[in-house]
């Protein structure tokens, strides 16, 4: 089975469980980048262990990359929900981590580390960039997923030279963007 790897460039994370339960508008801003944790993770309710997802936020204006490593990662369900749960302990446990509530689960690690943390770690990778900024051919097939790939979510403002392909899915949510990632990788393995 191949792994492979997913980095999201989310929006600060703040926000308490009753958070999770409102439509405010922190949010309503941070909401999809939630959801698409569990996304990332769950298609046709059937949990990837292949994935390792690159969770890059701030808390407290501290640049974090949170990691979900889907070979050990536990508690996470398909729901928004679940991610967000998790996403609160992250914050619990930079505050308190010797607290009850701070403590994390197996497969979630938490780095302090600025974005080319993360593309350091896959400079020899190909890197595909999924945006909504411009029109190009939508098709995976171009690639064989026999070697290491990154795919990149909200990132568009990145020029670097390891960018393989840019895959455009035209204006969706970047929930909406992960659930289509998934469901082209899954048809190619």
């Amino acid at each position: 089975m191949s792994r492979y790897y997913f980095a999201l460039n989310s929006p600060a994370i703040s926000f308490t469980k009753s958070d999770l339960y409102s439509k405010n508008e922190k949010m309503i801003q941070i909401g999809p980048y939630i959801k698409a944790i569990s996304d990332a993770f769950f298609l046709s309710n059937q949990f990837r262990k292949n994935l390792f997802l690159y969770y890059y936020t701030s808390f407290d204006n501290k640049s974090l990359v949170i990691t979900f490593d889907g070979s050990s990662l536990r508690y996470l369900g398909p729901s928004f929900f679940s991610a967000g749960q998790l996403l609160i302990r992250v914050m619990n446990h930079i505050t308190n981590p010797s607290s009850k509530q701070g403590k994390l689960t197996p497969g979630l690690e938490v780095h302090k580390e600025e974005s080319s943390w993360i593309f350091e770690k896959h400079s020899k990778d190909k890197w595909i960039q999924i945006s909504y900024s411009n029109i190009q051919d939508k098709l995976f097939s171009k690639f064989s997923m026999s070697f290491p790939i990154l795919f990149l979510f909200g990132f568009d403002k990145i020029n670097t030279k390891n960018i393989e392909y840019n895959i455009s899915w035209g204006p969706l949510e970047i929930d909406e963007q992960v659930i289509l990632t998934n469901h082209h990788i899954e048809s190619m393995i």
